[in-house]
């Protein structure tokens, strides 16, 4: 069967915005005459999700396409998850929280006709977000851009062309940020203007902490950075040492003075196991890239 538009749509203990959600998609394809399919993923986070789900899905059985995960993988392997299933010729990928409605999404479409970008991003207003967030983005864009030859800092919400889609599906990366992979493959990619409201219930599902381990996690396994750095620190950490030894050796035998060089060896061992957590992460990243830990397992498709 052929479909235009793949709808892919990690769900995670939302119930009341699923149905208006489902709607908006079909409102949506309606106005453009167009096939499609909506996969909801439901990422392991509530029963009342997966009721919902099968309500929809007795009530519009041709069009939308349920599947549950064996656990909470997070909203990176849930979409993944979506992504390896879909069939259409373009994915859109958005949050089920409602806070883009998918009206906002003819912004996306019209994009990808007019100029046959390889992914659109849908982008709002940063005064809609909190301060450390913003901040924390932006700096993490500035990072990628100047270390890593650029970086696709979107948003979740997004239309990937079907070449980009099997990039993504038989990429190998054990730990997968899906708009760092996409930077990977394509610059071809635009930014739009989308309005964002409130959420529709519940609250974000991702804390400060989480936000700052997923920051971490970007700079370790999609960058060298802390291991440039590292090596930076320890170089000039070892000019410094050398003359600071110079110095003492100096002061005991001109002016018998004793050596000191406590504070040298102290500054050594600070320098040594920082180095070897550094080594440590990175050797990690090996472990990991062998054992092949999956980004998802699914327990029901329907």
């Amino acid at each position: 069967m052929s479909v235009t538009y793949s709808f892919v749509i990690p769900v995670y203990k939302s119930v009341s915005s699923l149905e208006p959600l489902y709607l908006g998609i079909k409102e949506l394809m309606n106005a453009y005459t167009a096939t499609y399919e909506v996969i909801f993923v439901e990422d392991n986070g509530s029963e009342e999700s997966w009721k919902k789900l099968l309500e929809l899905k007795k009530q519009f059985p041709t069009t939308i396409s349920l599947i549950k995960l064996t656990k909470n993988f997070g909203q990176n392997g849930a979409t993944l998850c979506g992504i390896d299933v879909a069939i259409g010729d373009s994915i859109i990928t958005l949050d089920d929280d409602l806070q883009i409605h998918p009206s906002e999404l003819k912004k996306l479409i019209d994009c990808k006709l007019e100029t046959n970008a390889d992914v659109i991003y849908g982008i709002y207003n940063e005064k809609t977000q909190g301060y450390f967030r913003n901040t924390g983005s932006k700096l993490i864009k500035n990072i990628f851009n100047k270390t890593e030859g650029g970086s696709n800092v979107g948003s979740s919400t997004r239309l990937i062309s079907g070449a980009i889609a099997g990039y993504l599906r038989n990429h190998s990366q054990d730990h997968l940020f899906i708009n760092q992979v996409i930077s990977w493959y394509t610059f071809n990619t635009k930014f739009i203007d989308v309005a964002r409201n409130p959420r529709y219930e519940g609250k974000s599902g991702y804390s400060f902490f989480q936000l700052l381990g997923i920051a971490f996690r970007l700079l370790f396994l999609y960058t060298s950075i802390p291991l440039k750095l590292m090596i930076v620190v320890c170089i000039i950490s070892s000019i410094g040492s050398l003359a600071l030894a110079s110095y003492y050796i100096y002061q005991h035998y001109a002016l018998g003075k004793g050596l000191g060089f406590l504070s040298l060896i102290v500054i050594a061992i600070s320098l040594i196991l920082a180095s070897i957590s550094i080594m440590g992460i990175y050797l990690n990243r090996i472990y990991t890239s062998r054992v092949k830990k999956p980004h998802y397992a699914i327990k029901l498709k329907l």
